[in-house]
């Protein structure tokens, strides 16, 4: 009986290598095929960190700006560690962004299963919010809503989270103040006596800490001022605040006692620091945003 041939010498060659080329396609096919696999099972399990607002506390707060510092608790479900690429933050008063912030570097990994809190400082124009509220005619109250969107970086992927917290807070129109007038006081201790008058018409009662600054004369500094004392602000009131100021005699001989005599030219450049009401900060905790992520 008769039978083919072995192929040899090309021809044998030749079919050889495309059964070795076979087989490596067929190996690569299927190594794709597991780290598809492998890749699918890995991603299937990777879950976004949990974002939401823990505290917001104000730090500071002058007739200009209030400082706030905002505080995300972060949570990480996977069984991975979790790092931080970026986390912005805006504040928008009637759908208007007036303030944005973002997290400071070094900025944190969470470790898996774990926690950690992400503080970002905001500070809002108390114009630009009483302006806000002017624009949409809202009144008193001005809705508001943070607006973060922190992206975390897990084995390699990337993960954006939003998250929106939002409530109401008065419009807070700035207080307006004016130097009313400089006396001077006599004795062994000479001391100006600096009268401001400051009206309150943020629709909350207020307190003012303190009024730090410096008095001038022709765009130069003369006297400084740094009181620290309580004094009220009823809403829509006007109240009249005296500074004393103690200098020396010497002084009184020099730019100093012009204050007295040219006290209309002189310009105060200062803040006027006030103490947080408890209901502003009560009413910035608010409740989160409906938001999907």
């Amino acid at each position: 009986m008769n039978s083919d041939p072995l192929p040899s010498g090309p021809q044998w060659y030749t079919m050889a290598r495309m059964n070795t080329i076979r087989s490596l396609a067929h190996r690569a096919v299927l190594l794709s095929a597991v780290m598809f696999l492998g890749v699918f099972s890995v991603t299937g399990c990777i879950r976004r960190p949990e974002v939401k607002l823990s505290d917001i506390k104000i730090s500071s707060m002058s007739f200009r700006q209030l400082d706030l510092v905002c505080l995300f608790n972060v949570h990480n479900p996977n069984i991975f560690s979790a790092n931080l690429k970026t986390f912005d933050c805006d504040f928008l008063a009637a759908t208007r962004q007036i303030a944005s912030g973002s997290a400071q570097t070094p900025i944190p990994t969470i470790p898996a299963g774990g926690e950690s809190t992400i503080p970002i400082n905001l500070t809002i124009s108390l114009p630009d919010l009483s302006n806000a509220a002017r624009q949409y005619s809202l009144g008193k109250t001005v809705p508001y809503e943070l607006a973060s969107r922190p992206v975390f970086n897990v084995l390699g992927f990337s993960l954006p989270v939003s998250f929106n917290h939002g409530g109401n807070v008065p419009a807070m129109l700035a207080p307006k103040w004016k130097l009313k007038r400089i006396a001077l006081r006599k004795g062994i201790t000479p001391t100006f006596l600096v009268t401001f008058e400051i009206r309150n018409p943020s629709g909350i009662h207020l307190s003012l800490e303190g009024v730090k600054g410096a008095l001038s004369l022709a765009g130069k500094p003369i006297l400084e001022l740094d009181e620290t004392a309580i004094t009220e602000l009823p809403d829509d009131e006007a109240i009249e605040m005296v500074i004393p100021v103690r200098v020396r005699l010497s002084a009184l001989a020099g730019a100093a006692g012009k204050l007295v005599t040219d006290w209309r030219s002189v310009k105060f450049d200062g803040q006027f620091k006030l103490k947080t009401p408890l209901p502003l900060r009560k009413m910035l905790l608010g409740k989160p945003v409906d938001k999907k992520k």
